[in-house]
């Protein structure tokens, strides 16, 4: 993912994102090129390598526990569990209807009236918007998060309409007369913006000295000054934009997607900040003294004075949204006792915490992208709550990890790790990945079901970039490739996050309305993954015809026409058994372990039932599991135990009759009795004595048919020993492997040519990319004078029967002298 910039190349602003009846079809087109068929790492759980190396780190980790422990359960008392009586019994808790989602009681309704809106911002506001807008952006700081909201809010107001503003300023060739001014259109979009909502009058008397002292100290007086001298030119421009698209108000001339505003008119939601609340009950008593207000249940509408805790999300309180300012102002926030947060950033959490919870996973989690620090912030402090959860580890901070790691500092989160890196750069082999169990897939998305836009980009510091994004509605190359990219990210990240074999499954979030970046994106994943799986146990099995020779080879064998027939055999096979694949697989064994699954959605309703619209919420997740979850405990180490038989083999007489309890009784009396291991000793030893002897054999039987026995071990030996030469053919094409690889790591050669249908890795004629460029060419080169471009590689060395070893020998040299011819 790109590092977020706080600032952007505002001479490509009106080139970006795309308006919402464009982006579904352009991404329902490009999701199919996004979904190739390359090759990726793919490591199942039911690997023999990796279960050894869990194996024994789980024995390590048992070791360590046990020596930590010592003897300290000598000195516990036995535990004696109360005896249940009848004023113990507690009846069941009745199950409750889940009521409706909360509301605001006094919802205004809008009326359409002609001309702007009320002005919402102050002088200072406009100041340190222009601030925001520059190139590079000066320094900016707030008195709360109330202030913020309002800039970031005028800011969002300028880039929807910046389009209907650029296109008054041409109709009366403004920059024709003012071409110093171009490159402030930024600034002038929101000088613009603000003389329209004044109705093209003076400011008020009160606030025009400071008007005129914070303009100049930022430098914008000079547009300022030129707008007002042509305010009535721009007036009748755009006067004459309305009348001829009959519009009443500027809003009315923008794309449909960009007429609904801000939003922020909804409930206001805040999570606890665990970390610096200890009491719940002392901060409760202090929300009620301070806003004056009366908690009530989630079945009530909310009021001015009234509140009410959130029954989904844990340690959530809901707030009506008249006191949004009172909120940001109050010591509350500003101690971050208390986080503001959109609802529809918690629900992520809330299930991620209550599924690892449920499946009582063991070790750390990760969160693929920061898409807002606060809701990473309470991810974490939601799973401080669980104690077998370690770390929770988060990617793609990009150049503003050192800000996230600040402010998760501040909240006081110590059980977060925060990286730069994105996830799928990560080595996979690193050491921190072996114990995670859980991702939180976060990928960028187009962010078109986002109810409430300026939270989100206060909620990410202040984010411009996705302002930019949220505002653009043009379709182009540049957000075509955009869009791409976006797909891209998803469809690698989850593939990355499913390709390891500790982690049992992937909670995939969106805030996107758009089917290929939801439904789409995850159906088509899994599907390739629990392919590939299929494809690896296929190729295990035997069932699955792998091509050796691609349709371009070294053209080893001196016969040109054998060659050939081979080659269009093969490749001939490989397409019968590709083509019928689909049907192979559905017959393949596969362990439900190595196989992933979509299950429906954990419950965060209390009474158990799917109550949430998660479109409604502007927030789409999807839950991939797998089949067979592994817990990494002392069970799977001893289960792990048995499979390697450490606990000795099991007797076959497991076949069980109808008389079940005479067998048992049967089993019992074999277990008193002593071990047959002594009596097949002695039956050995018995055996050993009475065998007849070679001498003995010599005098009964013909001496030409006795064979010596090492005579005839010499000779078995030589039968069962593989030729030399098919030795030397496996050392050469491992040779030629590496070489390649090598070749291809550094940039010297094309990477090979992905089959359509299946990834031969040892393919020996796959190892030059073109027919013109070989491998001992290019090898050549390196033993050459030009040693800059190729790297040295060292030669093949084939292996010997017998090793030649150096001996120093003495040697007689006899001088002798000729004389002059």
């Amino acid at each position: 993912m790109e590092q977020h910039q706080l600032w952007v190349n505002f001479s490509s602003l009106n080139e970006g994102n795309l308006s919402a009846a464009v982006l579904p079809r352009l991404m329902a087109e490009m999701v199919d090129g996004v979904f190739g068929e390359e090759p990726f790492d793919l490591v199942l759980p039911s690997d023999d390598v990796w279960q050894t190396k869990i194996y024994y780190k789980l024995v390590e980790k048992q070791r360590l526990e046990d020596a930590s422990e010592g003897e300290m359960w000598l000195q516990q008392e036995p535990i004696t569990e109360p005896k249940l009586h009848d004023w113990l019994i507690q009846p069941k808790k009745k199950q409750t209807e889940c009521s409706p989602p909360i509301r605001n009681t006094i919802e205004k309704r809008r009326r359409k009236e002609a001309g702007p809106g009320p002005i919402t911002w102050t002088v200072s506001d406009i100041s340190k918007a222009a601030c925001i807008l520059a190139q590079p952006p000066a320094p900016t700081t707030f008195d709360d998060e109330q202030e913020m909201r309002r800039v970031y809010t005028l800011i969002y107001d300028v880039f929807r309409h910046k389009n209907v503003l650029t296109q008054a300023l041409n109709d009366i060739a403004f920059f024709h007369f003012y071409p110093e001014l171009e490159i402030k259109l930024p600034h002038i979009w929101l000088l613009f913006y603000d003389l329209y909502h004044r109705g093209f009058k003076k400011r008020e008397t009160s606030v025009a000295a400071l008007a005129i002292k914070l303009f100049k100290e930022v430098g914008v007086w000079a547009v300022e000054a030129a707008l007002w001298e042509w305010r009535t030119k721009l007036a009748a421009a755009v006067a004459r934009l309305r009348i001829k698209h009959s519009a009443l108000s500027l809003s009315d001339l923008l794309p449909t997607h960009l007429r609904g505003g801000a939003g922020g008119g909804g409930i206001v939601t805040c999570w606890i900040n665990l970390k610096k609340v200890k009491n719940t009950l002392e901060l409760k008593q202090q929300i009620e003294n301070e806003f004056n207000l009366t908690p009530v249940d989630t079945s009530r509408p909310l009021t001015p004075s009234t509140y009410t805790w959130d029954k989904h999300c844990p340690h959530i309180v809901v707030f009506h949204s008249s006191l949004r300012s009172a909120l940001a102002r109050s010591q509350l926030i500003k101690a971050h006792k208390l986080v503001v947060q959109d609802r529809s950033f918690c629900l992520g959490p809330a299930t991620f915490y209550k599924h690892v919870t449920d499946l009582e996973l063991a070790g750390s989690v990760i969160q693929t992208h920061i898409n807002s620090p606060r809701t990473t912030a309470y991810l974490a402090t939601i799973l401080s709550q669980n104690e077998k959860i370690k770390k929770l580890m988060a990617f793609s901070a990009g150049g503003r990890k050192v800000e996230y790691e600040a402010y998760l500092s501040r909240l006081g989160m110590t059980n977060v790790a925060v990286f730069a890196d994105r996830l799928i750069d990560v080595s996979p082999d690193a050491n921190y990945m072996e114990e995670v169990v859980a991702v939180f897939a976060t990928p960028p998305n187009s962010y078109s079901a986002v109810c409430d836009p300026i939270d989100l980009v206060c909620s990410r510091g202040g984010d411009l970039t996705m302002l930019e994004i949220l505002t653009e509605a043009e379709e182009n190359e540049e957000g075509r490739q955009r869009v791409f990219r976006i797909l891209d990210e998803q469809r690698r990240t989850l593939r990355f996050a499913m390709s390891r074999p500790q982690i049992q499954f992937v909670l995939y979030e969106t805030h996107s309305g758009i089917d290929a970046e939801n439904d789409g994106m995850i159906q088509r994943t899994v599907k390739e993954v629990n392919k590939n799986a299929k494809l690896h146990h296929a190729t295990l099995q035997g069932k699955l015809v792998v091509q050796i020779y691609p349709e371009q080879s070294l053209e080893i064998n001196n016969n040109n026409e054998k060659s050939d027939e081979n080659e269009q055999k093969t490749t001939e096979s490989v397409k019968l058994s590709m083509d019928s694949d689909e049907k192979l697989f559905e017959n393949i064994p596969v362990p439900e372990t190595d196989i992933f699954d979509v299950p429906i959605l954990p419950h965060l309703c209390p009474s158990d039932t799917s109550c949430i619209n998660y479109e409604k919420e502007g927030c789409f997740l999807a839950l991939l599991q797998r089949k067979q979850v592994i817990r990494l405990d002392n069970k799977y180490m001893i289960q792990m135990a048995e499979n390697r038989g450490l606990f000795g083999r099991t007797s076959s007489s497991s076949t069980k009759t109808k008389g079940g309890k005479t067998a048992r009784k049967k089993q019992e009396k074999e277990v008193k009795q002593p071990p047959k291991s002594k009596r097949r000793i002695k039956d050995l030893e018995v055996a050993r004595i009475a065998a007849p002897t070679h001498t003995f054999l010599r005098h009964t039987k013909d001496c030409d048919i006795e064979r010596c026995c090492r005579c005839q071990l010499d000779e078995d030996e030589m039968k069962e020993k593989p030729s030399i030469y098919r030795q030397w053919w496996s050392e050469t094409t491992r040779h030629l492997i590496a070489l390649r690889s090598n070749l291809v790591r550094n940039k010297i050669l094309p990477p090979p040519r992905k089959n359509s249908k299946i990834d031969t890795k040892l393919v020996i004629d796959s190892f030059i990319s073109n027919k013109s460029r070989k491998i001992d060419e290019i090898v050549a080169k390196s033993r050459g004078e030009d040693q800059t471009s190729v790297p040295i590689f060292p030669k093949l060395k084939l292996t010997r029967e017998n090793r030649s070893e150096k001996v120093q020998m003495q040697l007689p040299v006899t001088m002798v002298k000729f004389g002059a011819l």
